[in-house]
């Protein structure tokens, strides 16, 4: 099976890196889904949850507010200013 290559980074740290099943994002205009061998893409991020699935299902899930999403050959770059826990997380 193949996997994405991720990493999230805020401004200040390394938010999550590691490799996932599948990666949902907040973009701008709308929810987007990114699986393996997606087609490249270039997309800007509004608010709302990037949720990061791991190969056995776990989820991590962090708030943004606005960034950008990079998609290359199998690897997702996430930058943002920053990234909040969830409510429900803390």
């Amino acid at each position: 099976m193949s996997t994405l290559e991720v990493t999230f980074v805020a401004s200040d740290r390394t938010v999550w890196s590691g490799q996932a099943a599948q990666v949902v994002v907040p973009a701008a205009d709308g929810s987007m889904g990114i699986l393996p061998r997606m087609q490249p893409t270039l997309a800007v991020l509004g608010d709302g949850p990037v949720r990061i699935i791991s190969e056995d299902g776990s989820v991590a899930e962090r708030t943004v507010h606005g960034g950008f999403v990079s998609v290359d050959t199998d690897t997702v770059t996430i930058g943002v200013d920053d990234a909040e826990l969830l409510d429900a997380d803390r």
